[in-house]
């Protein structure tokens, strides 16, 4: 229990009701300073925490668009799908850093997530997350995704790097049926 940073979610959540709402298509930000618990033996970022930061940050871009109680009220939740990391720099215990995200691209079952951890206008490390949108143990098409939440789903385009990452994942042999 003590390892998801429930306190950082709560935050992003009380944060939230005093925040302006955002569109689908926003970014949104969040700033945080590298905690014990983030920490592998050599004092940077532990590789998992990534991921689950990315967690809060969706967590947070839900909670801000309002999908997050939509979500709530008719009983469907958000899951991960699929996850790429990139590490570029370290993020040492003690650092302060930013994590944006933003929705890079939604197809008809998929949308895709970016997160960018910026310390000093320097990009340390991204994760790209596929995520869909869960009800009754199924995942649900995006034009049924955009009925419940009432919006329409912005057109944007397919960055050609998503793209090369969708086609590899697609073709995983572990993954073919």
């Amino acid at each position: 229990m003590i390892n998801y940073p429930f306190i950082r979610l709560f935050k992003a959540y009380i944060d939230s009701k005093f925040s302006n709402k955002v569109n689908i298509a926003d970014e949104t930000a969040l700033v945080f300073r590298a905690g014990f618990f983030d920490i592998d033996p050599y004092f940077e970022i532990n590789n998992g925490r990534y991921q689950t930061l990315a967690d809060i940050g969706r967590f947070n871009h839900g909670f801000r668009t309002g999908f997050f109680e939509i979500a709530k009220q008719n009983k469907i939740y958000f899951t991960v799908a699929g996850a790429s990391v990139k590490y570029r720099y370290r993020i040492s215990f003690g650092e302060k850093f930013t994590m944006t995200t933003k929705i890079i691209f939604i197809d008809d079952k998929w949308t895709y997530y970016l997160h960018n951890f910026i310390v000093k206008s320097k990009i340390k490390s991204t994760v790209l997350a596929r995520t869909g949108v869960v009800k009754n143990g199924k995942i649900l098409n995006t034009e049924r995704v955009s009925d419940y939440f009432k919006i329409n789903i912005p057109d944007l385009d397919l960055p050609n790097w998503v793209a090369d990452w969708i086609k590899s994942d697609e073709s995983n042999p572990a993954f073919l049926k």
